[in-house]
């Protein structure tokens, strides 16, 4: 309940109607919050949590007006890697982020009241990937170039930070693997392993750095309110794990017998092709953590991949 003192913000979510969107909407909303969502999505039908008002991601319109006045500004816009990195899918996904911070920077740059802290996406992925035994990376490690996905990345924090202005607080989000029951790969995760496939993907020894949804709002909403925070920050559980015991896990959960058939890495490149996805997404291996999350006593809900698992798989 919205206790009487409290005063009523306006949060503005690009890319608000997503699924990592609408997790931060719907915690924002129980606290009476007004949800502003930008998205490229014209019509008012769905069931979205916030007040919904069209974009187009990339050219200052009549949205503006909405930035102008506001608290919290969180940018999500993507188009998601989720799909084959052709020539065509590669520019679409790098010009979707790069362009709409592009356009959010400008449009605050002309703010009279701009927000006090604009939060935009970014991913774990700029630290390049990470093997064996090497230690996790945290965010005072050097940054890689060395795939599409690093590459991408780096355009996007780029623009990003070309946008300063005084009494506005940025933060870069660096998003892990996030675990959530209604959408992302889990429960496509869970749902395979129902059909005893969940199987180790690969060698099972790539690195796998998570979150689960309730620490993803979790985590948004402590940097909304820690005003000493600001620059990147890993989006991240602190005990990353290998894919071969993620989904031994998941299997003891969901599986028929724990049994599951695994998927070496030709399998996992041929399904991919089929489904029009990006093997790298089941193979990259991906060790983060946050030390800065460490620091400021953040705490998590879910720690351990058994206590994520276990919670999602209900």
């Amino acid at each position: 309940m919205v206790q009487p003192s409290y005063r009523k913000r306006k949060i503005i979510i690009a890319g608000g109607t997503g699924f990592l969107g609408q997790l931060l909407a719907r915690s924002f909303d129980a606290d009476g919050d007004e949800d502003v969502l930008l998205s490229r999505i014209s019509s008012p039908i769905g069931s979205w949590c916030g007040r919904l008002v069209n974009w187009d991601g990339k050219t200052i319109g009549p949205w503006a007006g909405e930035i102008d006045g506001s608290d919290i500004l969180i940018n999500l816009t993507g188009r998601s890697i989720d799909c084959r990195h052709t020539t065509t899918n590669r520019r679409e996904i790098t010009d979707s982020r790069v362009a709409s911070t592009r356009v959010l920077g400008r449009v605050i740059a002309g703010c009279r009241l701009p927000p006090a802290v604009w939060m935009n996406a970014s991913s774990m992925a700029l630290y390049g990937q990470c093997h064996g035994d090497q230690p996790a990376h945290d965010e005072q490690s050097p940054l890689s170039n060395s795939g599409f996905l690093e590459e991408v990345t780096i355009a996007w924090e780029n623009e990003f930070f070309k946008f300063q202005r005084d009494g506005v607080r940025q933060v870069t989000m660096r998003i892990s693997f996030i675990l959530g029951r209604e959408s992302g790969a889990f429960p496509i995760l869970k749902k395979l392993c129902g059909f005893g496939l969940g199987g180790t993907q690969g060698s099972g020894q790539q690195w796998m750095s998570w979150l689960h949804e309730d620490d993803w709002v979790g985590i948004v909403r402590f940097l909304c309110e820690h005003n000493e925070i600001s620059g990147p920050i890993n989006l991240c559980a602190p005990h990353p794990v290998r894919n071969q015991d993620f989904m031994q896990k998941l299997r003891k959960q969901i599986a028929p017998f724990g049994i599951g058939i695994p998927a070496p890495e030709f399998g996992v490149r041929m399904g991919c092709f089929l489904l029009g996805s990006a093997p790298e997404l089941a193979l990259q291996s991906r060790k983060v953590i946050s030390q800065t999350l460490k620091e400021r006593n953040f705490q998590f809900s879910y720690s351990k991949i058994d206590e994520a698992i276990s919670d999602l798989a209900k």
